[in-house]
C-alpha cells in the first residue's frame, strides 16, 4: 500500500477520529479540572465543618513545628489556633501511625490547653472531639465507632493519666483503635510543646522518642536511680519502670511498677534478665536510638514474651537508662 492509499483508508480514517476525541477529551478533562478544583482554604474549611457542625467558626492557622510534628507514632499535618467563641482550643490535623497492617488513620482533634512559654509554662486540659476523616489499609475502620472513640477522651479524667490508650475497649478494630489513640497523644505531646512550652526535656536524649517527660532521676554514690514513664505503644499501654543503673553503666536493678501489657503481667518474667546489661547489649536489639520497633532480633536475644509492643517499650526504657548514663550524673538528677 502506498502512502497516498493508506491516508485515503478508512484504517486511518478511523485513527485520526480516535486521535481527535482524545485531543478533544483531554482539552476538556483540563479545562473541567481547573474549574473544579478545591482550593486548599476551601477544603480545610470543609473539613473544620466537620468538626464544627452547623457552627461558624473562626481560626487562624499556624505553621506546623516539624521538630515536635512528626515521630513514629503520629504526623502534624495542620496546626490552628481557634479564635472568637472556641478561643483557648487548638485544631490539629493528625496521622495516627501503628495502625493494622501499619497502616494509618486521619483525625481532627480539638483540643483544650492553656498556652505558655517554657518560662511561664501553660497546661495541656484535655481533648474536647476526635473527628476521623481518613485511613490507609484499616479494614475494619467502622468498627471503631464514635463511642469507642468518647470512651478513649472520657480516660483524660481518670487519676493518675498518663496518655491516651484504647486498654478495655473492645471494637474488634484493636490496632485501628490504636492508631486513633497515637494521634490523640500526638495531639497532646505536640500541644504541650509548641503551645504550653512544655517541650519534653528527653526527645535528644539517646531513645527518648518513647519517654514521657514526667520521668524523673536521681543520683547518688555513682548509681542513677530512673523512675521511668513511657508512652504508650498501642495495644500496650504506658510502662512506669524502676532502674537503677550502676558505676559501671549496667543496669542493677529493672521494677516494673505500672505494667501497660494487654494479656499475661511481665513483671516477674524476662525482664529480670536485664540486669548486668549495658547500653550495647540493648541498642543491639532495637538500634542504637530504638528505631527497630518490631524485629525478629527480639527473639534471637531471648525477648520472647510474646508481647512485642511491650517489649519495644520496656526494652526503650533500659536503652533510655543506660545510654544516658553519663548525662544523668552531669545533670546530678531532677528528682
Amino acid at each position: 500500500m502506498t502512502a497516498r492509499e493508506f491516508f485515503k483508508s478508512t484504517a486511518f480514517k478511523c485513527i485520526a477520529v480516535l486521535l481527535a476525541i482524545v485531543l478533544i477529551c483531554g482539552i476538556v478533562l483540563t479545562f473541567c479540572n481547573a474549574l473544579l478544583e478545591v482550593p486548599d482554604e476551601e477544603r480545610t474549611a470543609r473539613a473544620v465543618a466537620k468538626v464544627f457542625p452547623g457552627e461558624t467558626v473562626t481560626y487562624e492557622e499556624n505553621d506546623v513545628k516539624e521538630k515536635y510534628a512528626d515521630t513514629d507514632n503520629y504526623t502534624v499535618e495542620q496546626a490552628f489556633t481557634m479564635t472568637g467563641t472556641h478561643e483557648g482550643q487548638y485544631l490539629l490535623n493528625i496521622v495516627g501511625k501503628g495502625g493494622y497492617k501499619s497502616g494509618t488513620v486521619t483525625c481532627w482533634i480539638l483540643v483544650d490547653a492553656l498556652s505558655g512559654t517554657p518560662a511561664a509554662p501553660g497546661s495541656f486540659t484535655g481533648i474536647s472531639k476526635v473527628v476521623i476523616t481518613g485511613n490507609e489499609k484499616q479494614s475494619f475502620m467502622s468498627k471503631v465507632s464514635g463511642d469507642a472513640v468518647q470512651a478513649v477522651i472520657d480516660k483524660q479524667d481518670d487519676d493518675g493519666f498518663v496518655s491516651y490508650s484504647g486498654s478495655g475497649i473492645k471494637t474488634g478494630a484493636t490496632f485501628s483503635l490504636g492508631a486513633v489513640t497515637n494521634a490523640m497523644n500526638g495531639a497532646k505531646a505536640y500541644t504541650e510543646s509548641v503551645y504550653c512550652g512544655l517541650a519534653n526535656p528527653y526527645e535528644d536524649w539517646i531513645a527518648g522518642a518513647m519517654i514521657d517527660r514526667t520521668t524523673t532521676y536521681s543520683v547518688e554514690n555513682g548509681a542513677v536511680t530512673y523512675n521511668i514513664v513511657t508512652l504508650a505503644n498501642p495495644p500496650a499501654t504506658p510502662f512506669t519502670i524502676e532502674i537503677v543503673v550502676g558505676a559501671d553503666k549496667k543496669i542493677a536493678s529493672f521494677e516494673i511498677v505500672v505494667d501497660g501489657s494487654t494479656g499475661q503481667k511481665y513483671t516477674d518474667m524476662i525482664y529480670g534478665s536485664f540486669v548486668g546489661k549495658d547500653a550495647s547489649f540493648f541498642a543491639g536489639v532495637i538500634g542504637e536510638n530504638g528505631e527497630i520497633k518490631d524485629n525478629d532480633n527480639y527473639v534471637a536475644n531471648g525477648i520472647t514474651t510474646g508481647a512485642t509492643r511491650s517489649n519495644y517499650l520496656c526494652l526503650c526504657a533500659a536503652l533510655f537508662a543506660t545510654a544516658n548514663y553519663d548525662t544523668a550524673v552531669a545533670d546530678g538528677g531532677n528528682a
